[in-house]
């Protein structure tokens, strides 16, 4: 009989929103994401079933959940404030939780450079940055890995080579089976999305290797695409890449209302069932798909 180690949850870009009317709040990047959340992610991203997906979350009997970031939309006070009673919330509920944040979390220059996150989230935080080192409940080793930084005109990531090195050393620390997180996907193209030039990881060959030559077995659990997607690397088989689905989003393509996944870490290695809704809660087990190209 498998011996069952963590129950953890993945939740990935949460978006809460607030529509800015002060045209003096709206003079940077702030007014394009503002127009978005006005016109189409207003209607996408239902606040309001926040409360409840949370008992969903709780019902699974996870002992955690780690959050990929994108707590916010534009980087406003008001849409951190309600972030923050999200992740009590969880906490609340008896889940032991790890964090990180999204590029929508520094949205513009000024939230990056007064660190705005980190004022709302600080008892969330490792104390020593990111990259950081943690473990889940039952032991597995979790590895956050930062990879986001304030653009003008894009939604690019970057993960610095010297933050890859730090990585790469906290990966030699772990065992044989560890979970990697990060706000951006490592892969560029999969079965479930493919990513625009301007959105994607800067340096993403160079931590995918980083990730991949030790030849431990790594689930690395990310968002940013809003996508659904699960595949085991081409390159270095031993690494699986799930990608989470938006947590509150609508998704009119796939009749779909929100999701999650939750991970059970075993002997064997990582079972990972979806939860989605369609009208409820549907739990879909996951069998990782081989890569569409390295």
């Amino acid at each position: 009989m498998e011996t069952l180690h963590d129950t953890f949850v993945h939740i990935a870009d949460i978006h809460f929103w607030r529509v800015v009317l002060n045209p003096l709040r709206l003079l940077n990047k702030r007014f394009w994401g503002n127009l978005t959340v006005a016109l189409r992610r207003r209607r996408e991203f239902v606040l309001e079933r926040a409360e409840s997906y949370t008992d969903a979350v709780a019902a699974t009997g996870a002992r955690a959940v780690v959050l990929t970031g994108d707590f916010a939309s534009t980087s406003t006070d008001d849409e951190f404030r309600m972030a923050v009673r999200f992740v009590e919330g969880l906490r609340a509920r008896d889940l032991s939780v790890h964090l990180m944040p999204g590029n929508h979390d520094v949205y513009t220059y000024r939230a990056y450079r007064t660190r705005r996150f980190d004022h709302f989230f600080k008892p969330f935080l490792p104390e020593q940055g990111y990259p950081a080192l943690t473990a889940l409940p039952g032991g597995t080793p979790l590895l956050l890995i930062p990879s986001v930084v304030p653009r003008h005109f894009s939604a690019r990531g970057l993960i610095a080579r010297k933050q890859i090195d730090e990585a790469a050393e906290l990966l030699e620390q772990c065992g044989d089976r560890v979970v990697v997180a990060a706000h951006y996907p490592v892969l560029h193209e999969t079965h479930g999305y493919h990513s625009n030039p301007f959105r994607r990881l800067e340096n993403a060959e160079v931590l995918r290797d980083a990730l991949g030559r030790p030849g431990k077995e790594i689930l690395y659990v990310c968002g940013h695409v809003h996508r659904f997607s699960c595949e085991r690397d081409e390159r270095y088989p031993k690494v699986q890449h799930l990608s989470t689905g938006a947590f509150l989003r609508t998704f009119h393509e796939q009749g779909t209302e929100g999701e999650f996944c939750r991970i059970n870490v075993t002997d064997a290695g990582f079972d990972i069932v979806r939860h989605v809704y369609r009208n409820g809660w549907i739990e879909e087990p996951v069998t990782p798909r081989n890569q569409t190209g390295a």
